[in-house]
């Protein structure tokens, strides 16, 4: 939830209006509205001819604190109104021209630990289907595979070929890596070897399950210095979790949960807060695929030739001014020039 609302935020930096110069309309507005109430005032002219205190004991007020008035709704129509005029925005419209040319790197932990069944039908099962999942969302976009353990390998340079990324993704297994372990450090000088032939920042996304100390130092040492993002993919079931699901007379679940080594929360918050990275767990639906693909295309870098319109966002505020036109139904409600 945090990092959803550190999301939105970062995107309204951009936010601006396309019209500002419409504002002028609100402001004359407010001068006609205060023209026609100094204009209905039947005393002004005696004010200037006895004092407050006199004049207040020889007339009687009327009660003009009702906002079901004409001009006072006015006034509330004009600021949506003028919302409209300026329009708001803080994106610019998809041209169908334009390439995405920020790569994404995943890097996928394929140790002994992510053959556990924490998560069916494993820990690493799960996360090939979650990488799937966010493949298809991405379409053919630019995107990388390695695979880690003791050691790290690149499985596929930067491609626009998902079905051949999914391809080599279904073969990777703890087998095929020659160096039993796990540590994620070691992608760093893969990652920064593929990110070196683009010029644009990539996101590099860390598929797993744990990291250590030394991993903690050595991602901080880098992305300190480099322009691409970080985002944590964890995967598994934390120590507190296990526990809640362990029941106090269930035997056999307590057995379950001694046997796996639970997910590596503290290690994993640590490695995104060092690294100015970002930490998404896995969900059993496909909210946490759609929050790291929303991640991914924030940090994007789109090249086309630079003319994309901006998307005018003012068009939901016409439904508030309609709603409000509505009054004018009334009988009697009318505003005398």
């Amino acid at each position: 939830m945090i990092n959803d609302i550190s999301l939105f935020f970062t995107s309204m930096q951009h936010f601006h209006f396309l019209r500002p110069h419409w504002l002028l309309v609100f402001i004359i507005v407010i001068y006609i509205m205060r023209a026609f109430s100094l204009r209905d005032d039947s005393l002004a002219q005696w004010r200037s001819l006895m004092s407050a205190q006199v004049l207040s004991h020889l007339t009687v007020s009327g009660n003009n604190n009702n906002w079901l008035s004409p001009q006072k709704m006015s006034l509330i129509l004009a600021l949506p109104l003028c919302i409209v005029l300026m329009g708001p925005t803080w994106q610019q419209q998809d041209s169908p021209f334009s390439e995405n040319d920020a790569p994404l790197i995943i890097a996928l932990d394929v140790s002994q630990t992510m053959e556990q069944g924490d998560v069916q039908p494993s820990r690493l099962l799960r996360a090939k289907q979650k990488i799937i999942e966010l493949l298809e969302l991405r379409g053919d976009s630019k995107t990388a595979l390695i695979a880690f353990a003791g050691s790290a390998h690149v499985v596929m340079p930067i491609t626009n070929d998902r079905e051949m990324i999914r391809h080599f993704l279904d073969a990777l297994s703890e087998n095929i890596m020659p160096v039993s372990g796990k540590l994620p450090e070691t992608i760093i000088p893969l990652v920064d070897n593929l990110l070196s032939t683009t010029s644009v920042p990539g996101t590099v996304l860390l598929v797993g399950d744990g990291a250590t100390s030394n991993t903690v130092t050595a991602f901080e040492s880098y992305f300190s210095t480099k322009s691409a993002q970080l985002i944590v993919w964890g995967i598994g079931k934390s120590a507190h979790l296990e526990d809640k699901g362990a029941g106090a007379g269930d035997n056999e679940a307590e057995q379950i949960t001694t046997d796996i080594i639970p997910l590596q929360l503290e290690q994993l918050k640590a490695l995104t807060h060092h690294s100015n990275g970002r930490l998404i767990l896995m969900s059993n639906d496909n909210s946490d695929v759609n929050r790291v693909n929303n991640y991914i295309k924030h940090n994007l870098v789109i090249v086309d030739d630079n003319s994309r319109p901006w998307h005018d966002s003012g068009y939901p505020f016409v439904f508030v001014v309609a709603s409000i036109f509505l009054f004018w139904f009334r009988k009697g409600w009318t505003l005398q020039w």
